[in-house]
């Protein structure tokens, strides 16, 4: 546990039939280096919800199925209800290894707004942790064009490892991010836009069974939906901000 003195460090874990992983996640978490960790569990069907309070975390249940975002959403709002200073987000689907906690909240302390992890040691790391081939390859072309649109030296932009500031959740308008996979890439967009400092960490992944790649048709919706968001970036950098962009204050200039 964290010094009563200290910022409140929380933990949020949005789930999904995540029974047959959350209890071995739960043992390799990092449980001394947070005050509060909660699960909100997005109507699943296998006993998430009811393994997650027998192990002792704090639960929250969606009564409908919110989809990723939705349920990120949910998250962030109690994360920022229970006075989280630092919000680690982490699936328990065991493809994260929390191992990278530690680090990241150095760098959050140390001034940080954001943390996102980083599996890309050399570009093909991820096929050593079980990834397929042709789920790296898209994902490596929409990285260099997120980040030369963008303009971030950070090599890993669509990855599940994040670490978040209270201000950054309450500056940023993450209501206006979807409610489906894209949320992620779009709150990068948007912390982007803000001039917020992102940095990031090194994270071990590890790809089996289903976790292995997303269907060719979820992955062609969801590139689409990165070269959508880059485009509004664009026209919300020379003005033309539409709704996702609208709520966020530009960046104070230097004095």
């Amino acid at each position: 546990m964290t010094g009563q003195g200290e910022p409140h460090v929380g933990a949020i874990f949005i789930a999904y039939n995540a029974a047959t992983t959350l209890e071995q996640f739960w043992k390799d978490f990092p449980r001394d280096r947070v005050r509060t960790a909660i699960l909100v569990d997005d109507a699943s069907r296998d006993g998430t919800f009811e393994l997650a309070q027998r192990l002792g975390i704090q639960s929250y249940r969606n009564a409908v199925n919110l989809g990723y975002g939705g349920n990120m959403k949910r998250a962030l709002s109690i994360a920022r209800e229970l006075g989280m200073d630092i919000i680690i987000d982490l699936h328990p689907d065991g493809e994260y290894d929390p191992a990278a906690v530690p680090l990241a909240l150095e760098r959050m302390k140390a001034g940080a707004d954001f943390v996102l992890g980083n599996r890309f040691r050399t570009t093909t790391a991820p096929l050593q942790s079980g990834m397929y081939v042709w789920k790296l390859l898209p994902i490596v072309v929409l990285n260099a064009v997120a980040r030369f649109v963008l303009a971030v030296p950070l090599q890993d932009l669509h990855q599940g490892f994040r670490v978040y500031s209270r201000r950054l959740v309450t500056e940023l308008d993450y209501e206006q991010c979807s409610n489906g996979y894209l949320f992620s890439f779009e709150l990068i967009a948007q912390a982007v836009l803000a001039g917020k400092r992102i940095d990031q960490v090194p994270v071990q992944t590890r790809y089996t069974g289903k976790k292995r790649g997303a269907s060719l048709k979820d992955s062609m919706v969801y590139s689409l939906g990165v070269f959508r968001v880059l485009a509004l970036f664009l026209l919300a950098r020379a003005g033309l901000r539409t709704r996702l962009f609208r709520g966020l204050r530009a960046p104070k200039a230097d004095a």
